[in-house]
């Protein structure tokens, strides 16, 4: 069995306690997010996805519709990339909202930091931002009462080789950064 890297920890239900959330992947079985109360008592799990030894990369988990906490990850982060909000709903997690053809790092590497999760259109809600599948493009993804929609989008000029890195400056406003394969960082205000 393998694990996601890493585990993360966060008190998802607000209960002053904290949780910990695993990718469980194995061989022959489907690849799910699972949730493990700090002792290792089994909490919650996510959706099977069907296949073996594929990987949910659970990026964040914080309230982006308020404040209700949301897990977001990305199902398959190297072949469709499907950008995955889950809610907490006693001892299941259930998908809220989806988008797909996004990823959160390069496949075969152990370095996955290519997801931000920020209020990066300023507007008081939290969005994830990260590339899409073939690393040309930066979009931040935000929720709504809806569903699940790009919100903005930038043009990296060539395919991100990096991970994102971000600064908050003192007047509150921030910089975004990456570097692509032409060998150029790139450094956005937001």
């Amino acid at each position: 069995m393998q694990k996601g890297l890493p585990p993360f920890g966060v008190d998802w239900d607000a209960d002053g306690a904290r949780e910990i959330v695993v990718t469980l992947s194995e061989e022959r079985a489907s690849t799910r997010v699972v949730v493990f109360d700090e002792d290792g008592t089994q909490r919650a799990l996510g959706p099977p996805m069907g296949r073996g030894f594929s990987w949910r990369h659970v990026i964040a988990c914080t309230g982006f519709t308020g404040s209700k906490r949301e897990l977001v990850v990305v199902r398959t982060p190297h072949i469709g990339g499907v950008v995955e909000f889950y809610a907490l709903e006693g001892e299941k997690m259930e998908t809220v909202a989806q988008l797909g053809n996004f990823t959160s790092h390069v496949v075969g590497t152990r370095n996955l930091d290519m997801a931000l999760a920020g209020d990066f259109d300023e507007d008081g809600s939290l969005e994830v931002l990260l590339p899409n599948q073939e690393r040309t493009h930066l979009a931040a993804i935000g929720r709504n009462a809806r569903g699940v929609q790009r919100l903005l989008q930038v043009d990296l000029g060539g395919q991100m080789a990096t991970n994102l890195t971000a600064a908050v400056l003192k007047d509150g406003k921030m910089l975004v950064g990456a570097a692509h394969a032409g060998q150029r960082l790139r450094i956005w205000g937001l």
